[in-house]
């Protein structure tokens, strides 16, 4: 079929809005490689995007970013045909097992809510995204070189970046889960923080006798934690180690799991290179992947045909 007779395609849907049928004209707004993308397609997009967290506007529109990520997905399903490349449940389901056991996550309902508070959206979603990343990633693999970083860029960007990389803490902890009787629980925490609130020895007392936290046997002692790894569990608790200074206790407070804490940081330190350097050069890896990606992307849309009949999309 020629592109041309693509432009005056179009579907009716009916629905009902308040008590009266109307009808919607699903107009193709795009056509890549004779795979057209519509109205509706463009729709669900938009809606997809805004409710992910993070979400950044662009100055040229939300519909010219929304059909920009649906050419991009629609170049590389065209790529991924003629390079035979699926994504089998049993790789997606490895690749969520691979971040549970990251993340520490034992139950995949556990990992689900976690998934709809940090990114906004539905696990059904989210499978969907990650078998949209997969195939992108074996697409440029296949097709796009990316240059690896050296060991002077990832000193470099540490040196530019060692505040964000942060700190790692030591620190005791006191945690009361709430089962019965929240009255109780938090009377039972105040006295815990009185009776640890003036040293680390009086804190390491209280931990052992109130805690329920793994960590009691050893005082409530928790060494060289990184804030990241920390809020991957529980981005509260990460909150209050970060805002404690060394040698001094938190107020108590409830964290994500709805149970009483408190904490007392011993000390903090610099995050060396030599602890994260995998980490950065993983991160300046994928900023060279994005510009690569970037730049093939563009390529690809010169050698595969689109056309774009959406009046107010902007390049």
């Amino acid at each position: 079929m020629r592109l041309q007779r693509w432009r005056s395609v179009f579907v009716f849907f009916t629905f009902v809005c308040a008590g009266e049928a109307a009808v919607v004209l699903n107009d193709v707004i795009a056509v890549i490689a004779n795979v057209p993308i519509t109205t509706i397609d463009l729709s669900q997009e938009i809606d997809r995007m805004q409710k992910r967290r993070g979400f950044k506007r662009e100055k040229r529109g939300v519909q010219s970013q929304a059909l920009d990520a649906l050419i991009g997905r629609a170049i590389i399903d065209v790529i991924a045909r003629e390079e035979s490349v699926t994504i089998s449940p049993e790789r997606i389901k490895n690749a969520i097992k691979k971040e549970m056991d990251m993340r520490g996550i034992l139950r995949e309902e556990e990992f689900k809510k976690l998934i709809k508070r940090d990114t906004g959206v539905d696990y059904d979603e989210y499978k969907d995204e990650l078998t949209r990343q997969l195939k992108t990633q074996q697409v440029m693999q296949l097709r796009v070189s990316v240059p690896n970083p050296t060991p002077s860029q990832v000193e470099e960007w540490y040196r530019q970046n060692k505040q964000r990389v942060g700190k790692k803490y030591t620190y005791r902890m006191i945690y009361i889960p709430v089962h019965g009787n929240e009255l109780q629980v938090s009377a039972q925490m105040k006295a815990a923080r009185a009776m640890g609130a003036a040293s680390s020895a009086g804190f390491a007392s209280a931990a052992q006798k109130y805690s329920a936290h793994p960590s009691r046997a050893r005082g409530g002692l928790m060494v060289d934690q990184r804030l990241d790894q920390v809020a991957q569990t529980d981005p509260i608790l990460a909150g209050a180690i970060n805002g404690t200074p060394p040698g001094t206790t938190s107020q108590v407070f409830v964290g994500s799991n709805g149970g009483y804490y408190c904490v007392r940081v011993e000390h903090a330190r610099a995050i060396g290179l030599d602890e994260v350097y995998d980490n950065v050069r993983a991160i300046i890896y994928s900023q060279n992947e994005q510009l690569e990606y970037a730049r093939w992307l563009k390529e690809q849309r010169k050698r595969v045909s689109v056309a774009v009949y959406l009046k107010e999309y902007q390049e």
